[in-house]
């Protein structure tokens, strides 16, 4: 409880507090932008599952390739070991953490149940227990034992945390960093504190305001960042022995992740209101006639990823039904080639030339 316990120590810069200015105009749109959104709302939560169980699973060396991990999210195949079980434990992890996000109350028995969702059946109950402690103190009686556990520990840090929230004195993402690094020091659990605890920032983060990271992956964004992330872990420990760290190195690359994080959806909300007023099946043929002259549906999904397979599929048959376009072959993983009417007397087809 180093961190919570001294945060009057840190004085909040000019720079950090403009930086909040610009943030909480953006989190003040929180409901305009769910309100544009609201038709597609479950589609684009559905991606951020996806992409955040990635990003997470790759955080964490979890050893699955990237075709096994679309079998698994996307076609729902059966798991044939313990990796792939996990990918699939921490995907319906977050798809509940999506769903019941207005009723996550920070407990420890929640969290435990969160460990506990994370990794049952794939490590020993042994190490998702609370670690025990040895008492310091000279004397014991029947009320103080010597032995301790870090059960308590936790409790008291989270009393700390909804303390701070209380008083309203200090931004929310920056309580929240003082007891992320305070729960990974505590090290509450025999293993997996790590996960556990950057689990639990997000969630504290969704929670509190920082809606983006409903349509935007908090973890790819951290994941991409990784080491300017542990960097900023490391500085902000720095003396959390002593009382004395200072946690504005992680404090403001998690700010700089959520005003990257909101710029990308205000142009993801701006696009979507354009193309609310085209029709989508147009709109995917005018992608496809800026893609190769090869392409597949994966590459129109990555710039339509909102738009359903069942408007892609339409507009494929549309295309192929009036000979612009031609599949190379069958099933899901198939490719396409884009035609061109040439000037010959007898009608044929060629594959069309973009080349400028």
């Amino acid at each position: 409880m180093n961190c919570m316990q001294n945060l009057t120590r840190t004085q909040i810069p000019n720079d950090v507090i403009m930086d909040y200015i610009r943030l909480y105009k953006s989190i003040g749109n929180n409901r305009h932008n769910h309100d544009v959104l609201e038709g597609d709302y479950e589609v684009m939560v559905r991606q951020t599952v996806r992409n955040n169980t990635y990003y997470f699973s790759r955080l964490f060396d979890v050893k699955v390739s990237d075709a096994r991990f679309k079998s698994l999210i996307y076609k729902g195949v059966k798991t044939k070991n313990k990796e792939e079980r996990l990918v699939l434990q921490i995907y319906n992890a977050f798809i509940k953490i999506h769903e019941d996000a207005d009723s996550f109350e920070l407990l420890v028995s929640e969290i435990q149940d969160l460990a506990r969702f994370l990794y049952s059946d794939l490590v020993t109950p042994q190490k998702l227990q609370f670690r025990k402690l040895k008492s310091t103190g000279k004397t014991t009686s029947l009320l103080t034992s010597k032995n301790g556990s870090t059960r308590e520990s936790l409790e008291q840090l989270i009393h700390l945390y909804q303390r701070a929230l209380e008083h309203q004195e200090y931004e929310v993402a920056y309580i929240i960093m003082n007891f992320y690094i305070d729960f990974i020091h505590i090290n509450p659990f025999y293993d997996k504190n790590q996960e556990v605890g950057l689990m639990l920032m997000f969630i504290l983060l969704l929670t509190s305001g920082y809606e983006v990271f409903e349509y935007i992956s908090f973890f790819e964004l951290l994941y991409k960042r990784r080491e300017d992330f542990n960097e900023a872990v490391i500085r902000s420990s720095f003396n959390w022995e002593m009382g004395y760290a200072q946690i504005l190195p992680l404090h403001q690359l998690v700010l700089e992740f959520s005003m990257n994080a909101y710029e990308t959806l205000n142009d993801l909300v701006r696009d979507y209101q354009f193309d609310k007023h085209l029709n989508k099946s147009d709109n995917v043929e005018n992608t496809i006639l800026k893609l190769p002259e090869i392409f597949s549906k994966d590459d129109i999904r990555n710039v339509h990823p909102y738009i359903s397979d069942s408007t892609i599929n339409r507009t494929l048959k549309r295309l192929r039904d009036d000979k612009k376009i031609r599949p190379l072959g069958k099933g899901r993983s198939a490719k396409w080639m884009k035609l061109v009417e040439t000037n010959s007397k007898k009608l044929r087809f060629e594959q069309l030339d973009l080349k400028l």
